[in-house]
Formats: structure tokens, sequence, C-alpha cells
């Protein structure tokens, strides 16, 4: 409590603790005498505030609240002397005699140090969350224009592998299969051996071509997500190898009912390459069976193919889907090692997983979800 000439005459015990001070030390002085301003420090504003404060509530007689303040209070030489920054929420009320005069004025305090600390480490952390924020922001810049630049690279040579790979080929098994027409009964078994093998090396590596090329467009293909029947488009796909092979005698089993919502196109590159598969690798038995099915999966479902054809090392499980990695001779099955590297890319561009179980000699089954 204050006299209009700001000479303190009574505090509470709260006061004394939050200012350092004692009641014999400070009662009967001056509130400035008692708080002066730290010459260290220029941005302690408060004691100047307060002096505004004080002189509008004795010019107004009215209380007078203050936004926080910043004090250096001084601690006692007892406690190493020096001065502590403290934050207060002060509020001035005047005390009025029977003529409306000012008698006293309460000066009373809220110390909010604790909050305006907090509230500092708090814009703190935020600040460093900001930059770094920022700063991945441009890594990820940085990063997407490496990728923009990748993808121009990648179209650029989908391009020539396509157009100027592709023609050389086609000359080279044309001229060799004009040569087979023209020559006829000219040639050696021999011989034509050797321009059968030019054909097949040249048509190979066509199938590579298209392999590779088929890899890069589901690389880089937007999805276009809607819901698709499996069954119908496993079905589909079944018809179309019993047409291209109606000899073969293969029971096929396909789970009614099965959906998913996925890029319906890539679906069908998925459900060609292991029905593909399936059918491929069960050739040399007189009666196949190919499944086609559901099984629970994480609370989902994931789809299968199974086959009781010639299987795999499980062992070697891991090879199945890497680019031209096969698991068995060509002159035995053929085939470019590609298929199950696009599988595993559309597979995975779904959010899914694929992964594949077998016995050589007993049969494979290639599991794959679609992300949900």
């Amino acid at each position: 409590m204050l006299t209009p000439d700001l000479v303190i005459v009574a505090v509470s015990d709260a006061y004394l603790k939050a200012t350092m001070t004692t009641r014999e030390g400070i009662l009967g002085r001056g509130l400035f005498d008692v708080f002066p301003d730290n010459p260290d420090e220029v941005g302690a504003t408060g004691t100047t505030n307060l002096r505004a404060s004080l002189g509008r509530v004795l010019a107004h007689r009215a209380p007078d609240a203050m936004a926080v303040q910043k004090y250096d209070i001084r601690r006692p030489e007892s406690e190493g002397g020096g001065f502590e920054e403290r934050h207060w929420s002060p509020i001035n009320s005047p005390v009025l005699d029977r003529f409306g005069e000012v008698a006293y004025i309460i000066h009373r305090v809220e110390d909010v140090t604790d909050f305006v600390r907090l509230k500092r480490a708090q814009q703190a952390a935020t600040a460093e969350m900001e930059a770094e924020v920022f700063r991945r922001g441009q890594d990820l810049q940085e990063a997407n224009q490496r990728l923009r630049a990748a993808n121009e690279d990648l179209a650029s040579f989908s391009y020539s592998v396509s157009h100027d790979l592709r023609a050389p080929l086609r000359t080279i098994d044309g001229f060799s299969q004009a040569l087979l027409e023209d020559l006829g009964d000219k040639l050696d078994a021999h011989s034509r051996r050797h321009l059968e093998r030019i054909r097949g090396g040249a048509q190979q590596m066509g199938q590579l071509i298209d392999g590779l090329l088929a890899l890069s467009r589901v690389t880089r293909t937007s999805l276009k997500l809607e819901q698709a029947d499996v069954s119908a488009h496993a079905q589909m796909i079944v018809e179309e190898l019993r047409r291209e092979e109606p000899e073969r005698q293969v029971e096929v089993v396909i789970a009614p009912g099965m959906a998913a919502r996925c890029d319906v196109r890539l679906l069908k590159q998925v459900l060609q390459n292991l029905l593909g598969n399936a059918w491929k690798f069960t050739a040399k038995k007189a009666n196949a069976r190919i499944e086609v099915g559901t099984i629970p999966h994480d609370g989902g479902a994931a789809y299968f193919v199974r086959d009781d054809g010639a299987g795999f090392d499980q062992a070697y499980a891991a090879k199945l889907f890497g680019v031209f990695q096969r698991l068995h001779d060509p002159a035995e099955f053929s085939g470019t090692g590609i298929g199950l590297s696009i599988v595993q890319r559309i597979v995975e561009r779904h959010g899914g997983k694929i992964w594949a179980e077998g016995k050589v000699d007993n049969g494979a089954t290639f599991y794959f979800t679609l992300g949900g």
C-alpha cells in the first residue's frame, strides 16, 4: 500500500517473498527507491510503465491495470546480489477519502515469471520447428526437382529404346526371315540353325525391351482407383490362355465375388503375369491345377494365385522379384525375368506387398495385397 507520494506504508508477506525484500527494509521508503531501474538492462520497462500507471491512478482516481511487465529485482546480498529478471502483471487501485481524494494506492502484482519463461521456451521450440520444416521443405523441393529431371531422362530413354532400338531389331528379324524364305532348301541344316538363332535372339531382345518399357511405365503412370471385379478379370485372362493352348488340360478354380479398389488396368497386368506364370510352369503336367482366391491377412484380405507346377527353391524366394532374375533355365521355361518385377512395382504403388511360397516340383503360391 502506497501513499499518494508513493511511499510504502504496508506490504503483504507474499509481496515480500516475490520481491525478495523484508518488511523492515522497505516500509517508509519510496517505491522507486526500493526498486530502482537496473542500470545494466535498458530493456526492463516495468519501472517506467509503473510510474505512468500510478500517475493515471492519481489523475483519474480510478484503477489502472497494466500489461505484463518486465522488472529487474535486486537480489539480497545474502543471495549473491545483482538483479533477477521477473515478470509481473500489476493492477493499481485508489483508496479514496471522504472528500474523494486519493488517500492510498493499492499496488497488487501477480508473478507470471514461470508462465513467461514457459511461453518463451515454447516460442523457441516453435521457431526451431518452423526452421526444421523450412529445411525439410527445401530438401523436398530439391528432391522433387531431381526426381522430375530423372523422370524426364527416363522418358527420353524410353522413347529412344522404343524407337531407336526397335528398328534395327525388326531389320535383323525381318531380313533373317527373308533369307530363310528366299534360300529355302539351298541352306543346309547348320546354316538354317544359325539364322533361326539370329531371329530368336532379336525376338528375345524385343521382348526384353517391351518388358523394360512396361516396367518404366508402371513407375511413372498415375493411378486411377476404382472398384474392380477381380474374379471376372481373372476368368477372362484364363479364357485367353485356353484359347492360345486349347490342348492343355488345366483345372482352374477362381473364387467368386473377389473385388478390390485399384487401378483396373494395372490389376490386369498383375493377374496376366501371375496367371501366365502359373500356366507356363504347369506345362509339363498332364492334368494341372491353378487356383485364384483370398486369405485373411492383417485385418483385411490377401489375394493369391496357386499352381501345382515346377515350383521353386524357397531359399531363393527373395530373387523372384528382381529384374532379370530367373530361377529356371530359359531353355526349360521361356521368359524375360521382368514380369514379377512389374507385379511388385504395381502392388507397391497401391500400398500393398507381395510374397511367394514354393517347393521344387510341388508348385508355387504368390500372395499380394493392394493396400486395403
